[in-house]
């Protein structure tokens, strides 16, 4: 059995009563890190795998958004609108390009895109077994496909790190 955004307290009640849960489909990305903290200690201690959504904001972590003018509404459909108010949640616009900006140049130190850099960094978050992806077109594959073999290193992680923890959220 598999479960889709229970909150954590939800989670452990259900995981208390015996329900054998393998898999917590969630929002999980460099812009809403809120499974981080005690949804990924509990799915980790019951042995529960999080499939994390969500990885590229809809499209937002990719390079079409590096140095472009904040989108005023309406966006071009619904997942652009709620991922626009995450990054509004992430701290704004200029944060979030900040972000872009240290994505950009880690991507091109390793020859991959923005999006590749960022679905990689979900995987390698604790308890994240898989990242649900949606390729708008074939175009989107390889990129997305790269992520399984990227490896950020130890400097890549503390160039993001600094971003986010100047963040204000989720």
């Amino acid at each position: 059995l598999a479960v889709t955004n229970f909150d954590t307290v939800h989670l452990t009640a259900i995981l208390e009563a015996g329900v054998p849960i393998v898999s917590h489909q969630l929002q999980y990305s460099l812009l809403d890190r809120r499974a981080a903290g005690s949804m990924a200690a509990l799915c980790r201690s019951h042995g529960v795998g999080m499939l994390a959504f969500g990885a590229v904001a809809g499209g937002f972590l990719s390079e079409k958004w590096l140095g472009a003018d904040e989108p005023s509404e309406p966006l071009e459909n619904r997942s652009l609108t709620k991922y626009k108010l995450i990054i509004d949640e992430f701290g704004g616009w200029e944060p979030f390009q900040s972000l872009l900006q240290v994505l950009d140049e880690i991507a091109r130190r390793h020859r991959v895109r923005i999006g590749t850099v960022a679905i990689r960094w979900v995987l390698d978050q604790p308890g994240v077994s898989a990242a649900i992806v949606g390729a708008r077109h074939a175009g989107h594959l390889d990129a997305t496909r790269a992520a399984l073999t990227l490896q950020l290193t130890d400097e890549d992680r503390r160039a993001i790190d600094a971003v986010l923890t100047s963040a204000s959220g989720p």
